[in-house]
């Protein structure tokens, strides 16, 4: 080989890329396994003088962790009914800074990927660009699997939609 570091970069790209989108399938997969393990709350008795504290609901736009946080915290610290509502607010704001910072780091994460592709098939030759084509066709239609799965799970039938968090497909040049 005249050129090494050719196949260095290749394979520093690859890996880079299996790093990323692992990563991301195993965050997604974490969440699932912790939604299912999680203890279904027991229904709370009411006494005739004074009603239970409950955990309360979380805004629509805050969902996601914003309801685990608020049970942790209603379950671990039993806040007053005050301290719940001002607690609330903070929680939510946390939530949607949290989706807000996944979905730029998915879209930093698509558009580095998409770089490293580029940047690697403008080295090859026509045939290895070929299958380097190949192989991103692979990993998209793997990721379009994995999707399918994920809306056919019972559990998720609410998050249809493209939540955050999801892999989009890049586009292709």
């Amino acid at each position: 080989m005249d050129r090494p570091w050719k196949v260095i970069l290749a394979f520093v790209g690859v890996f880079i890329a299996g790093a990323v989108f692992g990563g991301f399938f195993t965050l997604r997969s974490a969440a699932r396994v912790a939604e299912a393990t999680r203890p279904k709350a027991a229904p709370v008795k009411a006494t005739a003088t004074k009603p239970a504290p409950t955990v309360p609901a979380a805004p629509a736009t805050a969902k996601g962790i914003a309801p685990q946080v608020m049970r942790q915290l209603t379950q671990r610290l039993n806040p007053t009914p005050e301290q719940q509502k001002a607690i609330r607010p903070i929680v939510s704001r946390a939530a949607e800074d949290l989706q807000r910072m996944q979905r730029e780091h998915l879209a930093d994460t698509t558009r580095t990927t998409e770089r490293m592709y580029a940047d690697v098939a403008a080295l090859l030759t026509p045939t290895q660009r070929a299958q380097l084509e190949q192989m991103r066709q692979e990993m998209l239609e793997r990721v379009r699997k994995v999707r399918e799965k994920r809306e056919e799970s019972p559990a998720e039938g609410a998050t249809k939609a493209a939540a955050p968090g999801t892999i989009p497909a890049p586009a292709v040049r």
